[in-house]
């Protein structure tokens, strides 16, 4: 079966706001290692915990993003269009409430996390347009 168009937008806004996303995450990570050496020099347990614990869960974030385009771009599962979808609402809660709280990262960092979340955001619109719903098994052919 070809993909719906707007499985095709998707992907690539998708997989674009997931490539600005590495993409600070490698620019901001000197900023971010020296800020948790800061905050963990008070509990030095902590810092060897999280010399490993934070790339591993960056890791694991990225892997569960990719796993997810695949599953929706790919296979058309529903059930990952629905975990995509809960994710990318919580991360635009969450930089709603940073916005709100004054708390949100200033500079290129700031540009390209709100610019990531963007486009992850609208991708997910695409994936209620009604010529998904053949593809995810939701209607008939």
């Amino acid at each position: 079966m070809d993909r719906p168009a707007s499985i095709v937008t998707f992907e690539r806004l998708y997989l674009g706001g997931f490539a600005l996303g590495v993409i600070n995450t490698i620019i901001s990570w000197t900023t971010n290692q020296t800020l948790m050496a800061t905050q963990s020099a008070q509990v030095p347990e902590a810092a060897q915990i999280i010399r490993w614990v934070v790339p591993v869960g960056i890791a694991i974030g990225f892997g569960i993003t990719l796993i997810l385009w695949y599953a929706i771009a790919r296979q058309g599962a529903a059930v990952a269009k629905w975990i995509a979808t809960i994710l990318v609402v919580a991360g635009v809660g969450f930089l709603a409430l940073a916005l709100l709280g004054g708390t949100y990262r200033s500079g290129v960092s700031g540009i390209l996390g709100f610019a990531s979340t963007a486009l992850q955001a609208v991708s997910i619109w695409f994936l209620f347009r009604p010529d998904t719903k053949v593809w995810f098994g939701e209607a008939r052919a």
